[in-house]
Protein backbone atom coordinates (compact mmCIF):
# COMPACT_ATOMS: atom_id res chain seq x y z
CA UNK A 1 0.00 0.00 0.00
CA UNK A 2 1.39 3.44 -1.39
CA UNK A 3 1.90 6.01 1.61
CA UNK A 4 0.99 9.59 1.42
CA UNK A 5 3.24 12.31 1.41
CA UNK A 6 5.14 12.35 4.60
CA UNK A 7 5.27 15.62 6.53
CA UNK A 8 3.71 16.82 3.26
CA UNK A 9 0.57 19.79 3.69
CA UNK A 10 -2.04 17.12 3.32
CA UNK A 11 -0.68 15.37 6.35
CA UNK A 12 -0.76 18.54 8.54
CA UNK A 13 -3.80 19.37 6.82
CA UNK A 14 -5.91 15.63 7.64
CA UNK A 15 -4.59 15.89 11.01
CA UNK A 16 -7.52 19.20 11.89
CA UNK A 17 -7.13 20.58 15.23
CA UNK A 18 -4.45 18.32 16.28
CA UNK A 19 -1.01 19.03 15.55
CA UNK A 20 2.00 16.39 14.69
CA UNK A 21 3.58 17.35 18.36
CA UNK A 22 0.36 17.16 20.11
CA UNK A 23 -0.95 13.34 18.46
CA UNK A 24 2.38 12.02 19.18
CA UNK A 25 2.61 13.24 22.97
CA UNK A 26 -1.53 12.09 23.41
CA UNK A 27 -0.44 8.55 22.01
CA UNK A 28 2.43 8.26 24.39
CA UNK A 29 0.59 9.29 27.01
CA UNK A 30 -1.77 7.11 26.55
CA UNK A 31 0.28 4.45 25.86
CA UNK A 32 2.18 4.94 28.91
CA UNK A 33 -0.69 5.61 30.75
CA UNK A 34 -2.05 2.29 30.01
CA UNK A 35 -1.60 1.13 33.25
CA UNK A 36 -3.38 3.64 35.22
CA UNK A 37 -0.10 4.53 36.14
CA UNK A 38 2.81 7.11 34.33
CA UNK A 39 6.12 6.65 35.89
CA UNK A 40 8.52 9.40 36.40
CA UNK A 41 10.90 7.70 34.35
CA UNK A 42 8.11 7.56 31.62
CA UNK A 43 7.44 11.16 31.88
CA UNK A 44 11.06 12.20 31.41
CA UNK A 45 10.67 9.78 27.94
CA UNK A 46 8.16 11.29 26.70
CA UNK A 47 10.07 14.69 27.29
CA UNK A 48 12.67 13.55 25.62
CA UNK A 49 11.23 11.84 23.17
CA UNK A 50 8.67 14.85 22.05
CA UNK A 51 11.42 17.70 22.11
CA UNK A 52 13.24 15.55 20.07
CA UNK A 53 10.48 15.95 16.96
CA UNK A 54 9.77 19.51 18.09
CA UNK A 55 13.40 20.28 17.45
CA UNK A 56 13.88 17.68 14.24
CA UNK A 57 10.95 19.68 12.89
CA UNK A 58 11.94 23.21 14.19
CA UNK A 59 8.64 24.29 15.83
CA UNK A 60 8.55 27.10 18.36
CA UNK A 61 6.42 24.97 20.87
CA UNK A 62 6.81 24.92 24.47
CA UNK A 63 7.56 21.59 25.90
CA UNK A 64 5.91 21.76 29.27
CA UNK A 65 2.81 23.37 28.24
CA UNK A 66 2.24 20.78 25.69
CA UNK A 67 3.05 17.65 28.04
CA UNK A 68 0.82 19.21 30.93
CA UNK A 69 -1.80 19.94 28.34
CA UNK A 70 -2.07 16.58 26.93
CA UNK A 71 -1.51 15.06 30.43
CA UNK A 72 -4.70 17.01 31.63
CA UNK A 73 -6.56 16.14 28.10
CA UNK A 74 -6.14 12.70 28.55
CA UNK A 75 -7.17 12.82 32.61
CA UNK A 76 -9.99 14.63 31.94
CA UNK A 77 -11.21 12.77 28.80
CA UNK A 78 -8.47 10.26 27.42
CA UNK A 79 -10.45 10.44 23.63
CA UNK A 80 -9.69 7.12 22.05
CA UNK A 81 -11.49 8.19 18.96
CA UNK A 82 -8.17 10.94 18.55
CA UNK A 83 -5.75 7.86 19.56
CA UNK A 84 -6.93 6.05 16.89
CA UNK A 85 -7.60 8.57 14.50
CA UNK A 86 -3.89 9.59 15.34
CA UNK A 87 -2.50 6.16 14.59
CA UNK A 88 -4.79 5.79 11.78
CA UNK A 89 -2.93 9.28 10.07
CA UNK A 90 0.26 7.78 11.20
CA UNK A 91 -0.25 4.61 9.15
CA UNK A 92 -1.31 6.42 6.35
CA UNK A 93 1.34 8.99 6.13
CA UNK A 94 4.35 7.77 8.02
CA UNK A 95 6.98 5.77 6.15
CA UNK A 96 7.54 2.22 7.40
CA UNK A 97 10.88 2.76 9.20
CA UNK A 98 9.29 6.13 10.79
CA UNK A 99 6.32 4.14 12.08
CA UNK A 100 9.24 0.95 13.25
CA UNK A 101 10.84 4.35 15.31
CA UNK A 102 7.78 5.40 16.73
CA UNK A 103 6.69 2.24 17.89
CA UNK A 104 10.63 1.49 19.24
CA UNK A 105 10.17 5.20 21.07
CA UNK A 106 6.85 3.70 22.44
CA UNK A 107 8.12 0.68 23.81
CA UNK A 108 11.13 2.33 25.12
CA UNK A 109 9.02 4.61 27.11
CA UNK A 110 6.62 2.65 28.27
CA UNK A 111 9.27 -0.36 29.11
CA UNK A 112 11.12 2.37 31.34
CA UNK A 113 9.26 0.97 34.59
CA UNK A 114 8.36 -2.58 33.33
CA UNK A 115 6.34 -3.36 30.51
CA UNK A 116 3.22 -3.86 32.32
CA UNK A 117 0.39 -6.63 30.35
CA UNK A 118 -1.80 -3.69 29.65
CA UNK A 119 1.16 -1.37 27.94
CA UNK A 120 2.22 -4.73 26.30
CA UNK A 121 -1.06 -5.33 24.80
CA UNK A 122 -1.26 -1.32 23.66
CA UNK A 123 1.65 -2.01 21.99
CA UNK A 124 0.87 -5.41 20.45
CA UNK A 125 -1.95 -3.88 18.62
CA UNK A 126 -0.26 -0.66 17.45
CA UNK A 127 2.32 -2.91 16.18
CA UNK A 128 -0.44 -4.75 14.44
CA UNK A 129 -2.24 -1.89 12.88
CA UNK A 130 0.95 -0.71 11.45
CA UNK A 131 2.18 -4.05 10.26
CA UNK A 132 4.64 -4.11 11.83
CA UNK A 133 6.79 -7.78 12.48
CA UNK A 134 8.53 -9.05 14.66
CA UNK A 135 10.63 -8.11 17.94
CA UNK A 136 12.37 -4.53 18.48
CA UNK A 137 15.69 -4.62 15.86
CA UNK A 138 18.73 -4.45 18.53
CA UNK A 139 20.47 -1.31 18.17
CA UNK A 140 24.08 -0.43 17.35
CA UNK A 141 25.25 -0.92 20.79
CA UNK A 142 27.31 2.68 20.01
CA UNK A 143 23.82 4.36 19.30
CA UNK A 144 21.33 4.26 22.67
CA UNK A 145 18.13 6.22 21.73
CA UNK A 146 17.31 9.42 23.31
CA UNK A 147 15.24 8.16 25.85
CA UNK A 148 17.92 6.33 26.73
CA UNK A 149 20.57 8.87 26.68
CA UNK A 150 18.40 11.39 28.71
CA UNK A 151 18.20 8.71 31.90
CA UNK A 152 21.53 8.36 31.99
CA UNK A 153 22.24 12.35 32.53
CA UNK A 154 19.52 12.17 35.22
CA UNK A 155 21.32 9.14 36.74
Amino acid sequence: MAKKGFLSEDMFEAMGDFPLEYRVCHLLIWFAGADSDISHDELVGICAFVSGIIDGLGLDVDLEQLVTECLEDVSEDPNPELLEETIELFGDYFPDEKLEELASGVEDIVGLDDLSKEEAEFLALLKEAWRIKGEKKQKDSSKSSVVKKKKKTKE
